[in-house]
């Protein structure tokens, strides 16, 4: 089996080739535990983007298994004959160092099992002082705060100032029940002595500890430092959440925790199990690798192991996502090694990389970022990129509370409020509103309309769901939404809502500009053109409130479109009809739409759903967004309209489905008409 490594244009590669037997032309590394055979020749090849690298076999205890060697001589090392050496073998990898030279970049460094802390401290002034204002804060614009944190030192509860720093704490709260501030105890826990290892949970106990190792004195923890029983703080203090991260000088990651009784792997004796192996091959010492993602599957387009963080419980967590974006620099502690991340580098505890001008090792990868290790610029292009896979993202994980499901974003949207100077309403970013609402998943059930709970389980205000938004919608867990690129052209639609005093309508301005040659909305209909139909929306539009709907006015939706009626039929996928090309069967396409006697292919990003016995039904669809690209697989060629599926009551629409259908099929709908449409 081959592997691929990305190579540097002034680094030098040399593969060898070992063999299990010992035949001509090979000589014998070492012998006992391990019997290596290197071949005597060695070649050398400059290195390439992608260079194909052999693996090699040995033999231990009888049985054969494979090996990579790994040989790459670094600037900073600069003579072949220091070059680093890295051997992979069935999950474990082993690097080089010698014995008795001064550490270099990429070489082994032996683990300890209790975690040395001042190498945390030393990784951080390495940052700080290598880096420099390429971490301190990713996103401009973010507005210094006085939160409330924990004196490490005094071991109780004070007030930040805008100039203190400060460490979070990223966890999982789990079911337990640990010590939490309420209106209750906030004066005991502003007592110096207060917050003993004895009171605190064991993760924060760990944590106060590591904070300490960091040479820093205060500690934001959520539990600790929002009252969880006042409503007024918690709004104050979600509502800082994207500065809270952002500003942290450090966020700990406690990938490893279930709940509020874990431990930080390494804080504590006995909580780290595995040893490290040493041996020697000739005057090389070889160390094992404590690295998690060796061995595991690596997405070679995202650079991502999602083999590893992808299985711990604070990866499947709702808020640990807006957790882990914000933050400028990571300690991220694993069961067996901690692992630095920040903007610029990737270190870890098993090797020597905290040097300044240091290359990125190919062999190892983020176990945070994944497809967010694109350097955040304040341009569309990064801003569509880093929206579409976070709400993919968040989309799949869990929350408790179905009330909660706007706030554990709430932090990513400010931060690209104010560091693009966009709006969003109800999570979505209003200047792109209509290729926004082209999301879709295709196992969706609606998320309930009434919140009962905020996260601390005290009740609250009901919270209003809109069927519009993303937020309104969950996901089986497995399946991401999706969502088109936000920088398409828009057909021209003009959206409103209710200003925020409730008495006036707010133009909610697109930034894409519509094509003014072709009228997509109007072609091959009696619509009127565009000089002469209605757009602006007033707040006579808006139908009166009822005591029977569950939708707020203030989270409606305003506009004008076309609108039509299509038949909508459920087809058994196994038959290669409409719904199945070539005897293919796709989720996509098991929901025909038909008008009359005209059937037409669609490829449905979020199939309605049918009642009880339906096999079709007619329902009403409106135009929302266009793409000029093929759809699924070129079953919808030189372009698509986005069409919502939408139902109605007292006066107000709910979005029950989207699909694309092509251009052409479009323009062919009969009656369609020019419609003000009140989404809820």
């Amino acid at each position: 089996m081959d592997q691929k490594r990305p190579g540097k244009p002034d680094a030098t590669s040399r593969c060898l080739s070992v063999s299990c037997g010992h035949p001509a032309g090979y000589r014998l590394a070492s012998c006992g535990k391990w019997s290596i055979f290197l071949k005597t020749e060695v070649s050398f090849r400059p290195s390439q983007d992608n260079c194909t690298i052999p693996h090699a076999t040995t033999t231990k205890d009888d049985k054969t298994c494979s090996i990579t060697f790994f040989f790459q001589s670094y600037p900073e090392t600069a003579s072949s004959s220091k070059a680093q050496m890295r051997i992979e073998n069935q999950g474990f990898t082993w690097l080089a160092t010698d014995d008795n030279a001064i550490p270099e970049p990429y070489t082994g460094r032996l683990r300890p099992l209790v975690a040395n802390l001042s190498l945390f401290q030393r990784w951080k002034e390495a940052c700080q002082n290598i880096h420099g204002s390429k971490c301190s804060q990713i996103f401009r614009g973010t507005p210094k705060i006085s939160p409330r944190v924990i004196d490490v030192h005094q071991r109780c509860l004070v007030q930040a100032r805008e100039i203190d720093t400060w460490v979070c704490l990223s966890y999982v709260w789990g079911t337990t029940n640990t010590t939490r501030l309420l209106q209750s105890n906030l004066h005991t826990l502003l007592t110096p002595g207060s917050l003993s290892a004895t009171v605190l949970p064991p993760i924060v106990e760990d944590a106060l500890q590591v904070t300490r190792g960091l040479g820093e004195q205060y500690l934001w923890v959520d539990s600790l430092c929002i009252m969880q029983d006042h409503a007024a703080d918690k709004t104050k203090f979600v509502s800082q959440m994207d500065s809270i991260y952002a500003l942290a000088t450090v966020v700990i990651i406690a990938a490893t925790c279930i709940d509020a009784n874990s431990h930080l792997p390494g804080v504590r004796p006995h909580s780290r199990q595995q040893k490290q192996e040493v041996f020697n091959v000739r005057n090389l010492s070889l160390l094992q690798s404590l690295d998690p993602v060796t061995g595991m599957k690596v997405d070679l387009r995202t650079g991502r192991a999602a083999a590893y963080l992808g299985t711990t419980v604070w990866d499947t967590r709702a808020w640990t996502l807006q957790e882990r974006f914000l933050a400028a620099r990571s300690l991220v502690f694993t069961a067996e090694q901690v692992f630095w991340e920040c903007e610029e580098a990737f270190w870890c505890e098993d090797s020597f990389r905290e040097f300044p001008h240091i290359l990125p090792d190919p062999h190892r990868t983020s176990l945070c970022r994944g497809e967010l290790n694109l350097s955040w610029n304040s341009d569309y292009i990064t801003f569509d990129h880093y929206y579409r896979v976070l709400l993919g993202e968040y989309s799949t994980r869990a929350l408790k509370y179905d009330s909660d499901a706007l706030n554990a974003f709430s932090g990513i949207i400010r931060a690209f409020e104010r560091s693009m100077g966009l709006e969003f309403f109800w999570g979505m970013p209003c200047a792109f509103l209509e290729s926004a609402l082209s999301w879709g998943n295709r196992a969706l059930t609606p998320r309930p309309h009434r919140g009962d709970s905020t996260s601390n389980g005290h009740p609250k205000s009901p919270v209003f769901f809109p069927s519009w938004s993303w937020v309104g919608w969950k996901s089986d867990g497995s399946t991401k939404i999706d969502n088109q690129n936000l920088t398409m052209a828009p057909l021209g639609v003009e959206f409103y809502r209710l200003s925020d005093d409730g008495k006036a309508m707010k133009h909610l301005k697109q930034v894409g500009r519509f094509s003014d040659k072709v009228d997509l909305l109007a072609e091959g209909s009696s619509i009127p053109d565009r000089s002469s139909r209605a757009t602006d929306v007033s707040r006579d539009s808006l139908p009166s409130p009822s005591n029977n709907t569950q939708v707020n006015l203030s989270s409606v939706l305003c506009f004008w479109t076309a609108s039509t009626h299509v038949t909508i039929a459920f087809e058994d996928r196994s038959s290669a009809s409409l719904g199945s090309r070539d005897g293919e069967s796709s989720a996509g396409w098991g929901t025909t739409i038909s008008q009359g006697t005209t059937y037409m292919e669609a490829a449905w990003f979020h199939p309605p759903t049918l009642g009880p016995g339906e096999t079709r039904k007619t329902v009403e669809v409106i135009a929302i967004a266009q793409n000029r690209g093929d759809w699924d697989g070129g079953h919808i060629n030189n372009g698509a309209i986005g069409i919502m599926v939408i139902s109605w009551k007292d006066g107000i629409a709910s979005r029950e489905g989207f699909a694309w259908i092509a251009i052409l099929d479009w323009a062919a709908l009969k009656d369609r008409v020019w419609k003000l449409i009140v989404l809820g």
